[in-house]
């Protein structure tokens, strides 16, 4: 069995019931095999479509990345898991050129669905936002103390806060002075973002512990939800509906295909 297939399989019994496929009991034991063998046949007849010289080194990066976990799970040796890679690459890659030639929506529709659902574009609360992250090696009774006179040289000035994150911190943004810019909900770890959130303006939180280290954050300005501009709910809406049709293509490219594939139809 090649590595991508003893990936997929652990996936979808893991996905779907939720276990491992030697663990699947006998009453489910044929769904598996066929929702398998079924996946099985598709994946093989999409990466068909694309050759392996044709993936990028950043995707197969990128990927390598977000199936991760999955990969540590299966405990996959490094070959086995450049394998799975690249299978998952020419994947995404194959749906993406398909993707791209989805017919795009015209001016006119786009204009009529953001008129029928205006009440949809706000903009949601943003706080400007600085970060300072210390990292924990072994001694975090050491590393805490030293954010705690971090937030106390801060707190007496804010204008210290850039020096210090550019001298200190160990996050990538200590670049820029620790400046994270506009953030929005749901991009930052959730306990940061319960503490940027319950912030004032100008407000300094407390140092905050995460498995990355401890952290401070300073919400320099608070910028309220509002309606999107005309021009941004536009936009928005063209995005969606690209998105859409996107999607409707790529599932007329499958049923297409499996119409060609006699068994792998319903």
């Amino acid at each position: 069995m090649e590595p991508w297939q003893r990936f997929g399989r652990q996936r979808l019994a893991q996905s779907r019931w939720n276990c491992e496929p030697a663990a699947i009991d006998a009453v489910d034991r044929q769904a598996f095999e066929t929702a398998w063998q079924r996946q099985a046949q598709m994946e093989q007849l999409i990466v068909a479509q694309i050759a392996p010289e044709a993936i990028p080194a950043a995707l197969r990066e990128g990927l390598a990345t977000s199936l991760g976990a999955w990969l540590d799970e299966g405990g996959f040796t490094p070959a086995e898991r450049a394998a799975i890679v690249l299978h998952h690459a020419r994947l995404e890659t194959a749906f993406a050129g398909i993707a791209s030639q989805a017919p795009r929506p015209d001016p006119a529709a786009v204009q009529a669905w953001y008129l029928r659902h205006q009440a949809q574009f706000m903009r949601p609360e943003q706080r400007l936002t600085r970060h300072l992250l210390l990292t924990v090696d072994g001694d975090d009774q050491a590393v805490y103390s030293r954010i705690r006179e971090l937030h106390g040289q801060i707190e007496a000035s804010r204008e210290a806060f850039a020096p210090l994150a550019q001298r200190h911190s160990h996050c990538p943004s200590a670049l820029d002075g620790g400046r994270l810019g506009w953030i929005g909900r749901g991009l930052l770890y959730p306990q940061l973002e319960e503490a940027l959130f319950a912030l004032v303006e100008n407000a300094l939180s407390a140092p905050v512990a995460s498995e990355l280290g401890w952290h401070l954050i300073w919400c320099e300005a608070i910028r309220p939800a509002a309606p999107m501009t005309p021009e941004q709910a536009l936009e928005s809406a063209r995005d969606y509906l690209s998105q859409q049709s996107q999607r409707r293509h790529q599932r007329q490219w499958l049923a297409e295909m499996l119409a060609r594939q006699p068994g792998l139809c319903g």
